[in-house]
C-alpha cells in the first residue's frame, strides 16, 4: 500500500488544479499575513481599499486584485461599507495563521533552492538557511495552541521555570503571569531572539522575575551556574529535534541527563516536540507530519516518533510521568521526572 491509495482519485488535471490552487491560495495568505492586513483582519478591522493602498505607498488597482482573490477562496468578504473582513472560514483559521510563517515564510528560502539542496549544490546553514524573524513570528502567533498542557504543568509546584530556546519568550512571560510565585529563566543562543524576548519580559513588567540569558540551549554547560539554581521545572519546545540530527541520539541524551540534574527530586521536564513516522501508509491522515519531515531533512533537523522520545527520557534517568495532546502539527506535550529523584 501506498500512501495515496487510500486518496479519493482525480483526473490528472484535476488533481494538479486543486494542488495549484492550494499553493496561490497559501501565498496570497501569506502575502497578507506579510503586509500586516492579516493581523488586522483578525482584530476584526475592516480593510478599506483605498486606505489600505494609501498606507501601502501604491494605488488601489494593485491592492484590489489579491483582496478580490481570498474573496473567491472563501477567506474574505466585502461588508456593507465595501471593507473586506474575513468570512466564517477566515475566521475558523485565526489559530493556525502562524503556520504562514513558520511552514510557508520561514522555509521559503529552503523550498526555493530545494533542487540545490537535493544535488548537494547547495549547503544549508552555508549557502541557504530558514528565515529566523518569520519562524519567530509565527511560532508566537502559535503559542496560544500550546499554552495550555505547559503552563498548567507549570502551575503544579513549581518555581522556577527554566525554558530552552526560549525564542520569544512569550509562553515563559504567560507561566509567569499565571502564578506570580513562579520565575522564570529563558535560554537562547540566538542574539536576535533574546532582544525579541527582553522587549517581551519588559511588555509584561516581569523584568524582576524573568531573565534571559543568551547560551547554547543544547548544553547547560554554557548557562552560568547561578541561573541554573532553584531551576525546578525545564521546559523544551521544538528544540531536541534540532540536536537530534546535529549531535545525534547520545547529544539528546546528554542533553536529558543535564537536565535531570538540573532539575533533582521532584523537578520535572516539561518537552514538546511533532511526533514523526516512518510508516508511509499513515503518513496522509498526520497534519503537515510529511511536509515538516521533508523541511527538517534538509535544514539539519530529524523527526522523531514519540516512542523514540519516550525511550531516550529512560536512558537518561528519567520516567514518564503523563503525555498530553497539543492541538498543533501532531506535536505532543511529554512530562518526565527523574527516576527516584536522582537525577542521572
Amino acid at each position: 500500500m501506498t500512501a495515496t491509495d487510500e486518496t479519493p482519485q482525480l483526473s490528472g488535471q484535476d488533481d494538479i488544479f486543486q494542488l495549484t490552487k492550494g499553493y496561490y491560495t497559501i501565498r496570497a495568505l501569506l502575502a497578507l499575513w506579510r503586509l500586516g492586513l492579516l493581523d488586522r483582519a483578525i482584530r476584526g478591522e475592516g480593510l478599506e481599499l483605498s486606505a489600505v493602498a494609501a498606507e501601502l505607498g501604491t494605488d488601489a488597482g494593485q491592492v484590489r486584485p489579491l483582496l478580490d482573490y481570498l474573496i473567491v477562496r472563501g477567506f474574505l468578504e466585502r461588508d456593507e461599507a465595501g471593507a473586506y473582513q474575513l468570512t466564517a472560514r477566515g475566521k475558523a483559521a485565526i489559530p493556525y495563521y502562524g503556520y504562514l510563517g513558520t511552514m510557508i515564510g520561514a522555509y521559503e528560502p529552503v523550498t526555493m533552492q530545494l533542487e540545490g539542496l537535493v544535488a548537494g549544490r547547495l549547503t544549508y546553514g552555508r549557502d541557504v538557511t530558514r528565515g529566523y524573524e518569520e519562524m519567530v513570528r509565527g511560532l508566537t502567533a502559535l503559542e496560544d495552541n500550546l499554552m495550555g498542557p505547559v503552563a498548567d504543568a507549570a502551575q503544579d509546584g513549581s518555581t522556577r521555570v527554566l525554558d530552552l530556546g526560549c525564542g520569544s519568550a512569550r509562553m515563559l512571560s504567560r507561566i509567569c503571569e499565571l502564578n506570580e510565585r513562579i520565575s522564570g529563566v529563558g535560554v537562547d543562543r540566538n542574539p536576535d531572539s533574546c532582544a525579541t524576548a527582553r522587549e517581551t519580559v519588559a511588555r509584561a513588567g516581569l523584568e524582576g522575575r524573568l531573565t534571559i540569558v543568551q547560551a547554547d540551549a543544547s548544553d547547560l554547560s554554557t548557562v552560568p551556574g547561578d541561573v541554573l539554581a532553584g531551576v525546578d521545572m525545564i521546559s523544551v519546545m521544538f528544540l531536541l529535534h534540532e540536536i537530534l540530527r546535529q549531535k545525534g541520539r547520545d547529544g539528546v541524551i546528554a542533553l536529558l541527563r543535564q537536565i535531570s540534574g538540573v532539575i533533582g527530586p521532584g523537578g520535572k521536564l516539561v518537552m514538546v516536540e511533532v511526533s514523526g513516522t516512518t510508516d508511509y501508509t499513515y503518513r496522509e491522515k498526520q497534519l503537515f507530519v510529511p511536509e515538516y519531515e521533508l523541511l527538517h531533512e534538509y535544514t539539519n533537523q530529524r523527526l522523531a516518533p514519540q516512542p523514540e522520545w519516550e525511550a531516550m527520557i529512560g536512558e537518561a534517568g528519567m520516567k514518564v510521568a503523563d503525555i498530553r495532546p497539543v492541538n498543533m502539527c501532531q506535536s505532543f506535550c511529554l512530562v518526565a521526572t527523574p527516576v527516584n529523584g536522582t537525577g542521572a
